[in-house]
C-alpha cells in the first residue's frame, strides 16, 4: 500500500504500483541496461511528462532526463565515519516518508530556458538569477559580442577592406604592367645588341635605359606599396579594434566560466566537498586526451593549460544533480536511468525513450569524485561489453573447455583461414579485442604473438570495434605491414560488412545508395563519433538492402569508402544517415545479445606476391538472398 503523494517533499515520488526488489547499494550507473526498478521510475517520469502540456512541449524539442530511486537513510557510512544529513546544512528526508522507496527526477541542463522547473530536483548552482554575478557578467560578455558584430557587420568596416582590396589589386596591376613593359624593352636591347654595326654609343644608350627602367619600377613598387599602405592603416586599426574586444570577451568568459565552476561544489558519499575546478584538475580524475584530440581541441579553440577548464555543462547533466540532491538530504541512493525524450539533436545520436548512461567527459570525473570506492566507466566493459562473458570459438579445432569437463564456458579465440610468411587472414569473435586495451580481454594481437612466438613482429593492420566480428588482416613482418596499410591509405582495399538494422525498412527510401556525413570524436563522451560538417573529416559508406524480415529487422550490406571510427554504425543510426541503428549497438542504439555487424569480406594485394586476395566469412545470423 503506497502512502498519499502529499506525504511526500515535492522532489520525491512514490512508485505507484508495486516496486521491483531493490539492490543493495548504488548500482554502476555506466550501463545500457539500467536496473528494473531505475526502468520503472523512468516510466514514471515519462508518464508525467506526457501528461504535463508545458513540460512535454519543452522536453519534445530534445532533452536527458534521469531518475535516482533513493531510501531513506540519516546518514552515511564510510570507514566507521558517519556522515549525516545535518552536515550537510539540510534537513534529511527519509523521516518523510517512512522507510519507502521514491524517486527523484531531473533533467539536463536547461528545460525550455529553465531550471526551476516544479517536481524536479534543483541545479547544484543556480546561475540563471537575472541580477546574481553570473548573468550579469555573461550581459557584459554579451555586450561586447555584439559591439564585434556590430564592427564585423558595419558599413565603414566593409568599405575600408574594399578599399584596401581595391589598392592591393591596383598596385598589383600597375606593377604588373610596369614590368612587362620592362621585358619586352629588354627584349628589343637583346635584338639590337646582335646586330654587327652598333656603336658604342648606341649600346651606352641601351645600358643607360634598362638601368633607367630597373630604378623606376622600384619607384612605382614603392609608390604603390606606400598606397597600399595608405588604405591598410585605417583597416588595421578597425581589426585591432576587433582583436583587442575579442581577447576582452575570452578573458571576461575564462575568468567568469571559472568562477562559475568554483560554485559548483559536489558532495561525495563521506560528505567531503570539491569544487568542479579541483574535480577536473586532480590528476586521479584527469583523462589525458590523445594525441589527435589535442589537434582537434585545438582546431576548436579550446584551451590545454596546466589546469584547464572542465567541459562546459559539467554538473547540470542528470546524474550529478540527482546524487547532490540525495547527498545533501539525507538519502541513499540505489541505482539510476537517464532517457532521452523528444528530437535527435544534429550532431549526437539520441532516440526517443532509449537509455544511455552518463557522458565520461563531464560526469565520469564528477562521479568519481562522488564515489570514490568505484571505478566507474574505467573498464568499459559495463559501456561496451556485449552480453555474455565468453563466446564459441568457430574453429571447432582449436576449442578449448576452462574448468571441469561439464563446463559450457569456451575461450574466446580466432579462427585462422590463411597463413604464410608475410600476413594472415583470420575472423575475430565479437568480443574480442584487436589490440590490448585497458580492460582484461584476450586481443588478436596477443593472440597471434602467442601463435608465432613473436613479440615484435605480429602487427594490427587494421581493426574491428570489440563488439564487431569479421575478417582481419595481420602481418608478420614489419615490411608487409607498411605494404598493407599503403593499400588501406589509398583506398585501394574493398571491405563487405553484412548487418542487421534494429528496425524496418521505410518504404519510400532507396534500398541503395551513399552516405556521407562527416565524423569526429566526441570529446566529452568518449568513444562515440559526432557528426561534425566542420570538423569532421569526410566519411563514405556504400549500402544495399539485402532483406527486409517480417520481425522488423532490416538486412544489409555495408561498403566502407573510407576507415573512420565507428563509420558504420554512426551512418546506420544517425537521421541523416539511415536513420536504423544496427541491432545490437549499446553505443548508438538498444543493446541485445551482441551487436550484429559482421566483416564478411575483404580483397586486397599480396604485398610480397602482388596477386590480389578475397576472403570471405558470412555470418551465420545472415539469411540467403530470396
Amino acid at each position: 500500500m503506497t502512502k498519499p503523494e502529499s506525504l511526500y517533499p515535492v522532489c520525491l515520488h512514490p512508485f505507484r504500483a508495486d516496486v521491483a526488489a531493490k539492490p543493495e547499494r548504488m548500482l554502476n550507473p555506466f550501463t545500457y541496461d539500467p536496473h528494473p526498478l531505475a526502468k520503472q521510475a523512468a516510466e514514471e517520469l515519462q508518464a508525467y511528462i506526457a501528461t504535463h502540456p508545458d513540460v512535454k512541449a519543452a522536453a519534445d524539442e530534445g532533452k536527458m532526463f534521469g531518475v535516482l530511486v533513493v531510501a531513506p537513510h540519516s546518514s552515511h557510512q564510510k570507514g566507521g565515519t558517519n556522515v549525516s544529513a545535518h552536515d550537510t546544512n539540510e534537513a534529511p528526508l527519509g523521516g518523510a516518508v517512512g522507510g519507502a522507496l521514491t524517486f527523484l527526477a531531473a533533467y539536463s541542463g536547461l528545460l525550455g530556458g529553465r531550471n526551476d522547473w516544479p517536481w524536479f530536483v534543483p541545479p547544484v548552482f543556480d546561475a540563471q538569477q537575472p541580477d546574481g554575478y553570473f548573468k550579469t557578467h555573461e550581459r557584459e560578455i554579451s555586450d561586447i559580442n555584439h559591439e564585434i558584430e556590430r564592427l564585423e557587420q558595419s558599413e565603414e568596416y566593409a568599405r575600408l577592406k574594399s578599399a584596401h582590396e581595391e589598392a592591393v589589386k591596383k598596385a598589383q596591376e600597375t606593377v604588373s604592367s610596369y614590368k612587362n613593359k620592362v621585358e619586352k624593352a629588354k627584349a628589343l636591347r637583346d635584338m639590337l645588341r646582335l646586330q654587327r654595326n652598333m656603336s658604342p654609343e648606341d649600346n651606352a644608350r641601351l645600358v643607360k635605359e634598362s638601368q633607367f627602367m630597373k630604378a623606376e619600377l622600384h619607384r612605382i613598387k614603392k609608390q604603390q606599396e606606400a598606397l597600399v599602405k595608405e588604405k591598410e592603416q585605417p583597416l588595421r586599426e578597425m581589426e585591432e579594434r576587433i582583436l583587442r574586444l575579442k581577447r576582452q570577451r575570452q578573458q571576461l568568459s575564462d575568468s567568469l566560466q571559472r568562477w562559475l565552476f568554483e560554485q559548483y561544489v559536489m558532495l561525495n558519499e563521506q560528505g567531503e566537498r570539491k569544487s568542479l575546478l579541483d574535480i577536473f584538475a586532480s590528476p586521479d580524475f584527469t583523462e589525458r586526451p590523445s594525441q589527435t584530440e589535442v589537434t582537434t581541441l585545438l582546431s576548436l579553440g579550446e584551451g590545454l593549460g596546466v589546469r584547464p577548464l572542465p567541459p562546459a555543462g559539467s554538473g547540470d547533466c542528470c546524474a550529478p544533480k540527482l546524487l547532490q540532491y540525495a547527498f545533501t538530504h539525507g538519502l541513499k541512493p540505489l541505482c539510476l536511468a537517464e532517457f532521452w525524450w523528444g528530437k535527435p539533436p544534429k550532431t549526437e545520436i539520441r532516440h526517443h525513450l532509449h537509455f544511455y548512461p552518463p557522458c565520461r567527459g563531464k560526469c565520469l570525473p564528477i562521479l568519481r569524485w562522488m564515489f570514490s570506492d568505484f571505478r566507474w566507466g574505467e573498464d568499459n566493459e559495463s559501456r561496451y561489453e556485449v552480453r555474455g562473458t565468453r563466446y564459441e570459438n568457430r574453429n571447432e579445432e582449436r576449442r578449448e573447455e576452462r574448468g571441469s569437463e561439464n563446463s559450457n564456458e569456451s575461450i574466446i579465440a580466432p579462427t585462422i583461414l590463411y597463413e604464410d610468411s608475410s600476413l594472415a587472414v583470420l575472423v575475430k569473435p565479437a568480443g574480442m579485442l584487436s589490440v590490448p586495451g585497458k580492460i582484461d580481454r584476450p586481443s588478436v594481437e596477443q593472440f597471434m604473438r602467442e601463435r608465432w612466438h613473436d613479440e615484435v613482429n605480429p602487427l594490427i593492420v587494421h581493426r574491428l570495434d570489440m563488439e564487431t566480428s569479421g575478417l582481419m588482416v595481420v602481418a608478420r613482418t614489419k615490411w608487409a605491414h607498411q605494404q598493407l596499410q599503403a593499400q588501406f591509405a589509398n583506398h585501394e582495399v574493398r571491405k563487405r560488412y553484412e548487418a542487421i538494422l534494429d528496425g524496418p525498412w521505410p518504404a519510400d527510401r532507396p534500398t541503395e545508395g551513399e552516405i556521407s556525413l562527416p565524423l569526429r570524436p566526441d570529446l566529452d563522451d568518449r568513444p562515440r563519433q559526432l557528426v561534425d560538417p566542420v570538423y569532421g573529416k569526410e566519411a563514405r559508406t556504400r549500402y544495399r538492402v539485402m532483406v527486409v524480415s517480417r520481425t522488423s529487422s532490416t538486412f544489409l550490406s555495408l561498403f566502407p569508402l573510407t576507415g573512420r571510427t565507428h563509420q558504420l554504425r554512426v551512418h546506420c543510426a544517425h537521421p541523416d544517415g539511415l536513420g536504423l541503428p544496427i541491432l545490437g549497438d549499446a553505443l548508438y542504439g538498444k543493446p541485445a545479445d551482441r551487436l550484429y555487424l559482421h566483416a564478411a569480406e575483404i580483397t586486397f594485394r599480396h604485398p610480397k606476391t602482388g596477386e590480389m586476395l578475397t576472403f570471405t566469412d558470412e555470418p551465420d545470423w545472415f539469411p540467403s538472398t530470396p
